[in-house]
């Protein structure tokens, strides 16, 4: 019986960086540092300190008839959550006791998920639009831009390997998600909403909301392990 352990190299090195190194990087016009920290999704029955709670979720999403009907067929043992495979942004950040950590590194703002195997690292590009025919990822291309205080990211470029939702729902290669991270009662939260966007396998857009909560102290190590079948 073999396990497979999936890491990602740069995401460790990241991680391992001093902050005191992450925070000289190289950081474009009008970035807001409120946003650099260690976050923890709160709970679904928990509200944040000014009385917001989280709303919607990947299990709600409105498919088409014939993405229903694809669902049906889907083997929800091959659910990547269960292969220690990537599981990408719109599951990923719903996910129950998600943390995640927010910094600048060169251009970008990096997103680290100490869930590493299912959530990698997220670079979020806010000095270039989007790659002319990039290969489809696992995490698409993320550009980002500000508006206000709000951070507003746009992705695009999927792959076929990551599902909507943990009852095998499928997206197609029109999968678009604009999502919008700004920080709530006076930075002690991020309220994150995305839409996902599907006219191949969704009957309209849609929405859901997550709050995160400001945490103290660093990202600890979570490992996923898959045990392969006799």
């Amino acid at each position: 019986m073999g396990i497979c352990m999936r890491v990602t190299t740069l995401a460790l090195i990241a991680i391992g960086a001093p902050h005191s190194v992450l925070a000289q990087a190289a950081q474009p016009p009008g970035e807001s540092p409120i946003l650099y920290g260690v976050y923890q999704v709160i709970t679904s029955d928990a509200t944040t300190a000014d009385g917001h709670r989280n709303a919607g979720g990947p299990a709600m999403i409105p498919l088409l008839p014939a993405a229903v009907e694809q669902m049906g067929a889907v083997d929800l043992a091959r659910d990547p959550v269960k292969l220690c495979q990537p599981i990408g942004p719109f599951r990923m950040m719903a996910r129950e006791q998600n943390k995640i950590e927010i910094m600048p590194l060169d251009g970008t703002l990096v997103m680290i998920f100490e869930d590493l195997s299912h959530g990698l690292m997220r670079a979020i590009h806010t000095d270039r639009g989007h790659l002319m025919d990039a290969e489809p990822t696992w995490l698409g291309d993320s550009v980002g831009r500000w508006e206000a205080d709000t951070l507003v990211v746009d992705t695009t470029g999927f792959n076929d390997r990551t599902w909507l939702n943990a009852i095998g729902a499928q997206h197609s290669d029109q999968l678009h998600l604009i999502e919008r991270i700004r920080p709530v009662a006076s930075g002690a939260y991020l309220e994150y909403t995305v839409t996902a966007e599907d006219a191949g396998a969704l009957a309209s857009p849609y929405t859901y909301t997550r709050f995160y909560e400001r945490v103290d102290g660093e990202m600890s190590e979570d490992v996923c392990a898959y045990e392969w079948p006799d």
